[in-house]
C-alpha cells in the first residue's frame, strides 16, 4: 500500500502561491513568483526521492510482505511526501471541517481513502511503537 501511495505523488498540481494575504506592497508579485519557483523545485526533488524509495533495492522481502529501511533524512522525505498526498486529498474533498461525514461520491471516497491511508503511514512513522 505504501508503494501505491508513493506512486500518487504529487497528488495535485502545485497551485498559485501567495506570500502574504495582506501584502499589497510593491514587489509582492516577484516574491510570490520566487516562492512558487522554490516550491516547484522542492516538489521536483521530492518526486525524485519518491522514485528512489520505489526502487527494488530499497525493499527487502519479508515473510509478511516487504521491509523498507529508512535513514532519518529519508524518513523526513517520506513524511513530506505522505503529507502532500494527505493534504492534496483533503483539498480535493473541498477542505471539509467534518471528516466524520462520508464523501458524497465514489471519487470523493477514493480521495478520502488515500487521505486516511497517508495519515495512517504518517502516524506510524512518527510513533512506530503505536501498533505494538
Amino acid at each position: 500500500m505504501l508503494r501505491g501511495l508513493l506512486l500518487k505523488f504529487p497528488f495535485a498540481p502545485l497551485g498559485p502561491t501567495q506570500a502574504s494575504k495582506c501584502d499589497d506592497q510593491s514587489g509582492a508579485g516577484e516574491r510570490e513568483k520566487l516562492l512558487h519557483e522554490s516550491l516547484a523545485e522542492h516538489r521536483r526533488e521530492l518526486k525524485r526521492l519518491a522514485q528512489e524509495l520505489l526502487s527494488d533495492e530499497k525493499w527487502q522481502s519479508a515473510t509478511a510482505g516487504a521491509v523498507l529501511t529508512l535513514s532519518s533524512e529519508t524518513r523526513e522525505v517520506l513524511l513530506q511526501i505522505l503529507n502532500d498526498i494527505r493534504v492534496g486529498c483533503w483539498r480535493a474533498l473541498g477542505e471539509p471541517a467534518d471528516l466524520e461525514e462520508p464523501p458524497a461520491s465514489r471519487r470523493g471516497l477514493g480521495h478520502r481513502t488515500l487521505m486516511d491511508l497517508a495519515g495512517y503511514f504518517e502516524m506510524n512513522l512518527l510513533e512506530p511503537d503505536i501498533m505494538k
